[in-house]
């Protein structure tokens, strides 16, 4: 019987140990999904014959996925990929959905971001975040024949290119705890890049780069 008692109680402070050091690292890494509307601001196009133009873009989305890791209450750190996709709705004067044109351009986020968390007491955590990396730019169009000449030649219709640029980001927010591992919450993300050029079959695109405003809302896992 007292070998028994010594076993349960043994058994139970392993579990409580075990259980406590669960807890304390519970909440050291987590996971963030975020989804919203993407605002793209206006991108100078450059061609050396017809010089500078103004593209001018639909409203688009943005998603994500982050995984970041607690420091402190105060510090974390985040690996973020996602897809943000805005149609292009004007180049120069001409609306491209008048001659039956179309173009887009998708653009892939992959960042370290570095976050403050405001320390205060209660479910409600407000923050702020800084972030740098690459941005994978893709652009594609169709039936643009016409449009800046020199960027896109009469004998051309379709074009089609991938860039890789410097990208920057700032970002603020806040997030509601409902559960001890699942934070809700809504967000302000503004992301930059360097100057992009594009290039399909000797034919160059170049502008500059864009700029990217996005709200979003958010979803978050503590493990």
């Amino acid at each position: 019987m007292k070998n028994s008692y010594k076993l349960t109680t043994a058994g139970a402070a392993l579990l409580l140990a075990a259980t406590s050091g669960y807890s304390q690292s519970a909440d050291k890494f987590y996971l963030n999904v975020d989804a919203g509307a993407a605002f793209q601001q206006d991108v100078t196009i450059n061609t050396p014959i017809n010089g500078p133009g103004s593209v001018k873009f639909d409203t688009g989305f943005r998603a994500g996925v982050e995984l970041g890791y607690n420091f402190n209450q105060s510090f974390a750190a985040e690996l973020e990929a996602g897809i943000i996709r805005n149609t292009i709705n004007q180049a120069g004067n001409q609306q491209l959905s008048s001659i039956g044109a179309n173009a887009e351009l998708d653009q892939i986020p992959l960042l370290v971001n570095g976050i403050y968390k405001f320390p205060l007491k209660g479910a409600f955590k407000p923050y702020v975040g800084v972030g740098a990396g690459m941005m994978v730019g893709i652009f594609d169009s169709s039936k643009v024949t016409g449009l800046f000449n020199s960027a896109f030649p009469v004998s051309r219709t379709d074009f089609n290119s991938t860039d890789y640029t410097f990208a920057y980001q700032a970002e603020l927010g806040f997030k509601y705890s409902l559960s001890k591992y699942i934070d809700l919450g809504l967000a302000y993300k503004f992301v930059g890049t360097t100057d992009h050029s594009w290039t399909d079959n000797n034919t160059n695109l170049k502008t500059d780069g864009t700029m990217t405003h996005a709200i979003i809302a958010t979803v978050t896992w503590r493990f």
